[in-house]
């Protein structure tokens, strides 16, 4: 029956006849069988046809699908109160990163994302932490989330991802000493439990979009996984704008 059902829905892709899956005896099942099959042996091209217009659909599905999953997490996404953010709290344009320290193609997209920050005044971008390549990733975030100031904060973020090499205890404590901090008094506020909550969170809701890699980006309700290069922020905030006028 589920094969019956498949060609079914391949062949009213294929004739655009709205067509569905009936109770067909067995009889009847081999008799559309057959009667595809041969349709199909007489229309070879029809086949490939039938195909492509089952991955679109699939496809189209999807992007329903994770479209909707967005919408739906919008609060998640752009307005946790703990995510450190930079730009414009109004911006129409919000970028959001979902990164781990340890990451070398977080590292590699810093520069153009803040090349883009430079030249776009109504972007805003929002910092989510994903810690999910070591250990020593959820040491490094959870001492970023353990800062109070915006400032110290992306001192701290911008050291941190452009760090060459591993980021461990060692790296985070002397570059907190570098910004005049007590590495003993971060690490006790470090291991709340509101941060350790703000972590799980943010881990639970890059599970329900499908991120399973760092880094990925959000741009006002589209997801772009992967390294983005200057020339890819430029394109998805023109993107942006433009279904802001429509």
């Amino acid at each position: 029956m589920r094969f019956v059902s498949v060609i079914l829905m391949m062949a009213g892709l294929v004739f655009a006849a709205p067509l569905q899956a009936a109770p067909f005896s067995a009889e009847q099942e081999k008799a559309i069988e057959k009667l595809i099959a041969d349709y199909f042996v007489a229309n070879p091209e029809k086949l490939g046809d039938a195909l492509d217009n089952m991955q679109a659909h699939y496809q189209e599905k999807e992007q329903q699908r994770m479209a909707q999953t967005l919408e739906d997490n919008a609060d998640a996404l752009y307005r946790t109160a703990g995510d450190f953010s930079l730009g414009p709290a109004d911006a129409p344009i919000t970028i959001v990163e979902f990164f781990d320290y340890n990451c070398g193609y977080c590292k590699r997209a810093l520069a153009p994302l803040m090349q883009t920050l430079d030249e776009n005044e109504d972007v805003r971008l929002v910092f989510k932490e994903l810690p999910i390549l070591s250990p020593s990733s959820r040491l490094a975030a959870k001492t970023a989330l353990a800062l109070d100031d915006p400032l110290t904060f992306l001192s701290y973020h911008t050291k941190l991802m452009t760090h060459q090499g591993s980021v461990n205890q060692t790296v985070i404590d002397k570059t907190l000493t570098e910004l005049n901090l007590s590495p003993k008094a971060i690490a006790k506020k470090s291991n709340s439990k509101d941060i350790a909550k703000a972590i799980e969170d943010t881990s639970k809701l890059a599970e329900r979009l499908g991120i399973k890699g760092t880094p990925a980006f959000i741009i006002n309700g589209a997801l772009y996984p992967g390294a983005l290069e200057a020339a890819d922020f430029a394109t998805a905030i023109a993107t942006a704008r433009e279904e802001l006028v429509n």
